[in-house]
């Protein structure tokens, strides 16, 4: 299977990709924290027969009926193959949506491709977050409970 937990040798490819999105500036001192968390899952995607085969990661917190997703995210030439999509299902795996689980996540009100993302996994918006990120922009909280 082409998902499986983070290793710390993985960091530099991870936070190769994290860099290239510019969505984030996690060191690698704070995905070592993740990784080494008894309560977190942190996954990559591998690809074998690539040079550099980690093509994506994500980063969960399991808390029990509230669990979160604190960071996902796919080598920009790789996106919309599926990445994505096989990282999030690795952590929602964990989930018991039968008996109340849920997963929060929040996601900057203008990256509408992300938003789309969520959207069509079935996460739904239910709340904003004013001026949250450091540029002033709005965060929008998102739950997907099913």
């Amino acid at each position: 299977m082409p998902v499986r937990e983070m290793k710390i040798d993985d960091l530099p490819q991870v936070l190769q990709i994290q860099k290239a999105l510019a969505f984030q500036d996690w060191n690698e001192r704070q995905f070592i924290a993740e990784i080494t968390a008894n309560y977190a899952l942190c996954v990559v995607y591998v690809a074998a027969a690539l040079h550099t085969p980690i093509l994506g990661y994500a980063i969960f917190h399991l808390m029990g009926p509230d669990s979160e997703l604190l960071s996902i995210a796919t080598n920009d030439s790789h996106q919309r193959a599926g990445i994505g999509t096989a990282l999030l299902n690795a952590g929602i795996a964990h989930l018991d949506f039968e008996n109340g689980d849920k997963i929060f996540l929040e996601v900057r009100e203008g990256n509408t491709k992300a938003r789309r993302f969520y959207e069509k996994h079935g996460f739904e918006p239910y709340a904003e977050r004013k001026k949250y990120y450091a540029d002033g922009e709005n965060a929008i909280l998102y739950v997907k409970a099913t």
